[in-house]
């Protein structure tokens, strides 16, 4: 063989040419710290043994986050096509109507709370010193699925790609997402616990301290899913812990429901809330300086919650993070379009994603018997929604504690709307799947009544777990069918519609199918419920609803 710089060396010999190059050092690829003696046949394996890295020398010092993120804001300004002012209109007209909405709201709850504050009776006095034990729990465990589903912490993929993957200190990029995370987690705990402790008729120095410890309460909570999801495990158990609230939430909502027609509380609930709630006997200057040592405290421990978390986002995965985005990404697309059922699709679509498999079983039966056998399993194989779905029973629950009846209804036919709701999905994704149906081999009006059977079994139990709220059987076979009919026909409808001219909109020029999206499923439930909200016969509680569901399961579905 040669030693020359020819075919004979391979290219890598140590006489001239570039396999000499490389054997003395000079300047070549061995020189960016891969090797001395340069050939790719020795360099590549000797750099697959070792970690890659990183020289200063060979690309700079690593930019901070702060001046990475003041270069990305100057490029992306600089390529904007909107004026200041035309901003301005736009952050004007959200200002405006976030000053009238909150105005109007606040007048309402205002007058809302002086007209509870002037009632006397002992049931009034029992209703406020049960609604934090239902409230607190609730919204803790609401505030643990929602952010735990889409992070809470989230980056969209470019910023995956392009940023969590450079030696950029992780922990410093993710703390915008984090800080907003933090803010909403405070003002919907603040406006949650106002509405629900001023509608009830609590003074307004008990309203304040509420709403601070509930601040603090889902500050806290918001740091805890941070916590939770840099490790997988650490989320299926706060999934675990919702679901626990979700218990705890229904006990005193089943014994305001029992217990509310007695003159008085149980001592022990009374002592207790006026522990939690700042209820305790006081003047004016006494509510004062419980109101500001409160303040302080949740200050000073909600700040320490925060800066200690915020040092733990470096250890947050990027797969999760970017996971969280893309939910977002599409939660966004429908919002835009108006399509409830598509926002669940993309919830169940990535917890789907990260459960990545299941054992397979064998099915049994044929034709119909077999659907309705695959339907069962795969409820059965996300038993969460179940779970939650049985804890929406405190709804009714709740609402009939408070003595107003009329309301029962309306609210069992809306919680057990958003319980069945999610077992829909086999039914949404055959309607949407030309494909599908015709490889089922059966019509799509036997295909909705075939996939409708386990729903429907599920209502059933819902609406008999609740029908001593509900009050008697006509009421409760209204709010059934209402549930069945209206779920069905959302998850069986057909897409949004782009045909036609376009309705202009202070939002911009808007397709006129879209404005029926929102209200799918609900008119039914709604049209089921006229008969018992209206006071008619008993009879017709059982002729209308009935009507629906024979109408909604005899009318083959629209597809796209």
């Amino acid at each position: 063989m040669s030693t020359a710089g020819g075919p004979g060396g391979d290219g890598r010999s140590a006489g001239s040419g570039p396999g000499a190059d490389r054997a003395a050092g000079a300047e070549g690829p061995g020189v960016d710290g891969r090797s001395a003696a340069g050939g790719p046949g020795i360099d590549g394996a000797a750099a697959a043994d070792g970690p890659v890295v990183f020289d200063p020398a060979d690309f700079g010092a690593i930019p901070r986050s702060v001046e990475l993120r003041r270069w990305m804001r100057k490029v992306r300004r600089g390529k904007a096509d909107r004026t200041i002012w035309q901003q301005f209109e736009d952050v004007y007209l959200v200002v405006f109507a976030l000053a009238m909405l909150g105005a109007t709201g606040g007048n309402v709850v205002r007058h809302l709370n002086n007209k509870s504050a002037a009632c006397s009776s002992a049931s009034c006095g029992w209703l406020l010193d049960t609604v934090p034990w239902i409230l607190v729990p609730l919204l803790v465990s609401w505030m643990l699925r929602v952010l735990l589903s889409v992070g809470p912490v989230s980056a969209s993929r470019a910023t995956g790609f392009w940023l969590l993957s450079t030696p950029v200190d992780r922990g410093a990029l993710l703390r915008p997402a984090y800080r907003l995370v933090i803010i909403v987690a405070a003002v919907m705990g603040a406006l949650a616990a106002v509405i629900g402790f001023a509608l009830f008729g609590a003074g307004w120095s008990t309203v304040g301290e509420a709403a601070l410890l509930t601040v603090l309460l889902l500050v806290g909570t918001a740091c805890a899913t941070v916590w939770a999801q840099q490790v997988p495990v650490r989320g299926r158990w706060a999934l675990r812990i919702a679901d626990l609230l979700l218990v705890v939430a229904a006990i005193p909502a089943v014994i305001l429901a029992t217990q509310a027609g007695k003159s008085s509380p149980p001592e022990s609930v009374e002592t207790l809330t006026m522990v939690v709630v700042g209820q305790a006997s006081g003047g004016p200057s006494d509510y004062q300086v419980r109101l500001l040592v409160t303040a302080a405290a949740v200050v000073v421990l909600g700040g320490l919650l925060v800066l200690y978390t915020a040092r733990t986002l470096a250890r947050l995965p990027k797969q999760s993070l970017v996971a969280g985005g893309d939910l977002l990404a599409g939660m966004a697309g429908a919002a835009i379009t108006m399509d409830v059922s598509l926002l669940a699709d993309v919830v169940a679509g990535r917890h789907w994603r990260i459960v990545g498999r299941l054992k397979s079983r064998r099915g049994r039966g044929e034709r119909v018997q077999a659907i309705i056998h695959r339907e069962f399993r795969r409820v059965l194989r996300w038993p969460r929604r179940l779970i939650v779905g049985a804890g929406l029973l405190v709804v009714p629950y709740a609402v009939a504690g408070t003595g107003y009846d009329v309301l029962v209804p309306i609210a069992a036919g809306f919680a057990g709307f958003a319980a069945t709701r999610p077992l829909m999905d086999g039914l949404r994704s055959v309607c949407r799947s030309t494909g599908l149906v015709r490889a089922l081999g059966m019509d799509l009006k036997d295909l909705r009544v075939a996939m409708a059977v386990v729903p429907g079994g599920f209502v059933l139990l819902w609406t008999l777990a609740a029908s001593p709220a509900l009050g008697d059987a006509p009421t409760t076979f209204a709010v059934a069918a209402g549930i069945l009919s209206g779920v069905v026909r959302q998850a069986s409808a057909r897409p949004p519609s782009y045909a036609g001219p376009l309705v202009a909109s202070p939002m911009g020029a808007i397709p006129p199918g879209l404005f029926s999206q929102p209200i799918r499923g609900f008119d039914l439930l709604l049209l089921c419920l006229l008969p018992v909200l209206f006071g008619l016969p008993p009879l017709w509680s059982y002729v209308i609803p009935g009507f629906v569901l024979a109408i909604m399961f005899s009318v083959r579905p629209k597809t796209a």
